[in-house]
């Protein structure tokens, strides 16, 4: 059974100060991208050839291109790391933050190849979130899992008929459309 209520001293420590530290980055990296430190490179590579740009560059200037989605994400790590702040939103700023956190992480990997930094903070910043989802798995578990409602013993053979289509309907379109691009000159 769920512990709806824990005592204040069997909360581990080691949590407060991950959801501390990744609340103070988070906080960094928000406000530089709402005060435009991060993403600003625009003028000084619009007039550069595309393939003259490493991944840095190409990437900075892609998501600065767009000042609003700059204030997006901003505004979103500012959120995260407020909600860290407090142990009663703490789940829901992990469960939040991870996929966003993640994706930073896949850019930091993938695209900003030589630059080991933002690997290593961001990745931090994912295996903190990570540690503090595993403490509240029952929790997670529950919500996402054992709440939930499956389809009725009645329907059951509809909906497997129907995600069954799904998959094949979406299968025999990449399919066609992966043939088609190869024969097709366009």
């Amino acid at each position: 059974m769920l512990k709806l209520r824990e005592d204040a001293n069997s909360y581990p420590k080691l949590l407060d100060w991950l959801r501390y530290f990744c609340a103070f980055m988070l906080y960094m990296y928000g406000v530089s991208k709402l005060m435009h430190l991060q993403f600003n490179m625009s003028a000084q590579l619009a007039h550069r050839p595309i393939g003259s740009l490493n991944g840095y560059q190409l990437t900075w200037f892609y998501y600065g291109y767009s000042r609003v989605y700059a204030w997006i994400l901003g505004l979103t790590q500012v959120a995260g790391a407020t909600l860290l702040l407090f142990r009663k939103t703490t789940l829901l700023a992990a469960v939040t933050m991870l996929p966003v956190m993640a994706n930073i992480l896949l850019i930091n990997v993938f695209i900003l190849v030589n630059d080991y930094g933002p690997y290593f903070i961001s990745a931090l910043i994912c295996a903190s979130l990570l540690i503090i989802l595993w403490y509240h798995r029952v929790a997670l578990l529950t919500l996402f899992w054992v709440t939930q409602k499956t389809e009725p013993g009645a329907s059951s053979r509809f909906h497997w008929w129907i995600r069954t289509l799904i998959v094949l309907a979406v299968s025999a379109i990449m399919i066609s459309g992966a043939i088609l691009q190869h024969y097709v000159k366009r």
